[in-house]
């Protein structure tokens, strides 16, 4: 690929000094090679997420783009999303105590509470990505 500007911090480790520091050599494959990461650092500086691939397993693009939009409409909406989740999918509502109780928390009524503990309510795909995107 040619042309292509990358948005974010990538870090170029030669000498495999931050390998070494954050376990990235995988045992038994090889002193001078690190696994594939990726770590997801929100912007007070925290790791979210950490995904490894060892070196003869390809990385999956599409599942690190649905972990950051999954993150960043966590963090949006204040809510919880399932294995899977896309935008758009449903999402889950912190427990409430009950179902009465999370209807009355949440600004609009359109919650399916599967129990006391457990409920979900439906997120337009185009307000999760109109949200994160502009970020």
């Amino acid at each position: 690929m040619k042309d292509i500007e990358v948005k974010f911090p990538l870090i170029e480790d030669i000498t495999m000094n931050v390998a070494k520091k954050y376990g990235m050599i995988q045992p038994g494959e090889s002193d001078t090679k690190a696994v594939r990461a990726v770590f997801f650092v929100d912007p007070k500086g925290m790791i979210r997420a950490m995904i490894y691939y060892p070196l003869s397993l390809g990385r999956n693009f599409d599942e690190l783009y649905r972990a950051l939009i999954a993150m960043q409409t966590a963090d949006e909406f204040g809510i919880a999303t399932p294995a899977d989740w896309e935008p758009g999918d449903d999402v889950i509502i912190g427990p409430a105590g009950s179902c009465g109780t999370a209807k009355e928390r949440m600004e609009d009524s359109e919650i399916d509470c599967k129990d006391w503990f457990f409920c979900t309510k439906k997120l337009d795909k185009e307000k999760v990505l109109k949200a994160v995107l502009k970020k």
